[in-house]
């Protein structure tokens, strides 16, 4: 059983990282990107302050630094270091990794750390997508919702399309942000109690 699971994760990943063009080539390398993942961050927690009316302002920093924390530190130490499964990029040579360096030109063949269970990149993005979707849950936030969906799912995709992840290494770094995300957005709520009640 999980041979044909890795079999299949494998040749879902040949799918999308076959298809190669080089405006593709560079949407994806921008929407994999830190500094693309760190703009995003900023302005929807800008946005999220806004409409919370910058009570407690400091709360939504200390929500993403906690995502940041708790996604990237768990997604390394008791998966990747456990399961230790090798990235496409190393595993397979008919995997072509992109990567945009210094933000204005792409490299090719980079290929990225030895591991790759789970995507760090869908643990972080999906911890902050679901705390923020949970702080901000009311009928307007319906379309900034959808939006912060839509941009997870696309940056899912990119990791797989540069070559450095499997499907199954977004999909469960998407679950494990998921879980995450409902951590975190707990102990929101515990803090706004506290601080609702001075």
């Amino acid at each position: 059983m999980l041979e044909k699971l890795l079999s299949l994760d494998t040749e879902l990943f040949r799918a999308v990282n076959s298809h190669r063009s080089g405006f593709l080539d560079w949407f994806f390398s921008i929407v994999s990107a830190h500094i693309t993942i760190g703009i995003i961050v900023t302005l929807i927690t800008l946005y999220v302050m806004y409409r919370k009316g910058f009570k407690h302002w400091w709360l939504y920093i200390l929500v993403i630094a906690l995502c940041f924390l708790l996604a990237d530190r768990i997604s390394v130490i008791c998966f990747k270091d456990v399961f230790c499964r090798l990235r496409p990029s190393h595993a397979l040579d008919d995997a072509v990794t992109v990567k945009l360096r210094h933000y204005h030109y792409l490299i090719y063949d980079n290929k990225g750390g030895l591991y790759g269970f789970v995507s760090s990149h869908a643990a972080n993005i999906f911890t902050i997508i679901t705390s923020l979707i949970l702080i901000m849950k009311d009928q307007k936030a319906k379309v900034f919702s959808g939006l912060l969906i839509l941009w997870g799912i696309v940056a899912g995709i990119s990791r797989i399309y540069c070559g450095y992840h499997y499907p199954g290494d977004v999909l469960c770094g998407a679950l494990l942000g998921i879980v995450l995300g409902l951590v975190v957005f707990f102990f929101y709520n515990l803090a706004l109690k506290q601080l609702d009640k001075r």
